[in-house]
């Protein structure tokens, strides 16, 4: 115990020296003043000194250093590249999200257009794609991927979106069908012309009765030699105007009922006669161009 006693009170007289003699160093560093401008004084001369010799030391230590330094920034620069390829990567990703997004609800609203437009009274082959165009100058056709497997023959009418008639089938395989385009110069239709006011375009049916049944003039749509669709034999005493409606009438020529009647397909994009003519010269914009075409349905029955 008496030991223990004589070890404590030696570490608290050697503390309280050390305090001493510090303080007293430092008194006397303070009254040295700025080497400057008295010289130097003993302690200063002895922190120069120390300085010089630990020179050396302190630059091996900066050159020792400097490889770590270096080597810290450039981790921190990949770092940095690797969360702005990351940020680019998922901008992008989003990018093509939002892309993917808008054409699934196109198509979507393309099938709800095919689907809606339906009418009961008529028979509808499946959902058919277009995959490639047929044709030369003086024709305009393409090939859908349905065929007899489906129930599809020639002769029967093809649609887009709201029974608008885009053309009617013509040769026919097992599982794939042409089809002549209304632009064609071999298609022709039976057609009336009726004021969008009176007629219902998803349902085809006049909503109300015109003087003359709903129609202010019929015709034959078909596409001249002058390459422009128009609708022929329209009488000089129709009242036609440019934006009215082109729909099928049921009958073309001789032929009954190739088309059912209230089929949209175009409008009315300008209309003249001449005192020479003896009917109306009528220019139509079909409702669908050809280059449009993605999906469209067969009219099997009706």
């Amino acid at each position: 115990m008496g030991r223990r006693k004589s070890g404590s009170a030696s570490g608290l007289a050697a503390l309280f020296i050390l305090c001493i003699v510090s303080l007293a160093l430092f008194t006397v560093y303070v009254k040295e003043g700025d080497c400057s401008e008295h010289g130097c004084g003993p302690l200063h001369t002895v922190q120069l000194g120390a300085a010089e010799v630990l020179r050396p030391v302190r630059g091996v230590f900066a050159a020792a250093a400097g490889p770590f330094e270096g080597a810290w920034g450039a981790a921190e620069d990949v770092v940095q590249r690797g969360d702005e390829e990351r940020l680019r990567r998922e901008a992008l990703k989003n990018k093509e999200l939002a892309a993917q997004a808008s054409r699934l609800q196109q198509e979507n609203q393309r099938l709800l257009e095919l689907l809606d437009g339906q009418r009961p009274s008529y028979e509808y082959g499946p959902l058919a794609h277009v995959i490639a165009p047929v044709g030369d100058q003086f024709t305009n056709r393409v090939v859908i991927d349905v065929g007899s497997a489906d129930g599809v023959q020639p002769e029967k009418p093809v649609i887009f979106g709201n029974n608008t008639l885009v053309g009617r089938t013509t040769e026919v395989s097992r599982h794939t069908a042409e089809v002549m385009l209304v632009t064609d110069q071999m298609f022709a239709a039976g057609v009336r012309i009726v004021p969008p006011a009176e007629f219902d375009l998803p349902s085809g049916e006049l909503s109300t009765e015109s003087a003359d049944g709903g129609s202010y003039g019929e015709g034959m749509l078909r596409t001249g030699w002058e390459e422009y669709l128009g609708v022929e034999y329209v009488d000089l005493s129709s009242e036609v105007e440019k934006g009215d409606f082109v729909v099928t009438s049921g009958r073309a020529g001789e032929y009954e009922l190739l088309f059912p009647p209230g089929l949209f397909v175009g409008t009315v994009e300008s209309v003249s006669s001449e005192d020479i003519d003896q009917f109306k010269k009528i220019v139509v914009t079909p409702a669908v161009e050809p280059q449009d075409l993605e999906e469209v349905r067969v009219i099997t029955d009706w």
